[in-house]
């Protein structure tokens, strides 16, 4: 399995003033951010 350098649907990498405003320095791309948001936003309901 090679490397795939191009950005996958959901990938697409933040910028790097989207990047300062986030708390979790981990999170790199779109598809990151939607999940974590996703997960706290569960988590609230309960």
């Amino acid at each position: 399995m090679g490397l795939i350098l191009d950005n996958q649907p959901g990938q697409t990498p933040l910028d790097e003033d989207e990047k300062d405003g986030l708390l979790i320095a981990t999170i790199t791309n779109r598809s990151e951010l939607d999940e974590f948001e996703q997960k706290n936003i569960e988590e609230a309901i309960q």
